[in-house]
C-alpha cells in the first residue's frame, strides 16, 4: 500500500476522533503528535486504532501499540500489517 494512500484513509479516522483537527485544516503530516498536537488523550488512540482495524481490514498486534506517537506510527502500522497479511479474523 502507498504511504499516500495510506495518509488519506487515515486522516478522516483521525479527524473523527479528535477536536483540535479544524475541519479546513491541511492533512496531518506523518511527523504530527498525537497527544501533543491533537491532544489525543489515549482513549481517542485507542479508538482510532480500532477504526485502523474495522477501515483496513487488519489487526494491530498488541506489541506495536507501546510505540504509537504520531500520525506516521499510525501509517507503519497499517503498511506493515498489510505486507505481513495480518488480516482482520
Amino acid at each position: 500500500m502507498i504511504a499516500t494512500d495510506v495518509m488519506a484513509r487515515l486522516t478522516p479516522l483521525i479527524r473523527a476522533r479528535t477536536e483540535h483537527l479544524p475541519a479546513g485544516a491541511g492533512s496531518p503530516a506523518p511527523e504530527t503528535r498525537l497527544e501533543q498536537d491533537l491532544r489525543m488523550d489515549s482513549m481517542a488512540v485507542v479508538q482510532v486504532l480500532e477504526d485502523i482495524e474495522e477501515s483496513f481490514g487488519i489487526t494491530i498486534p498488541d506489541e506495536r501499540l507501546a510505540g504509537v506517537y504520531t500520525v506516521g506510527d499510525l501509517a507503519d502500522i497499517v503498511r506493515d500489517s498489510a505486507s505481513t497479511g495480518r488480516r482482520a479474523a
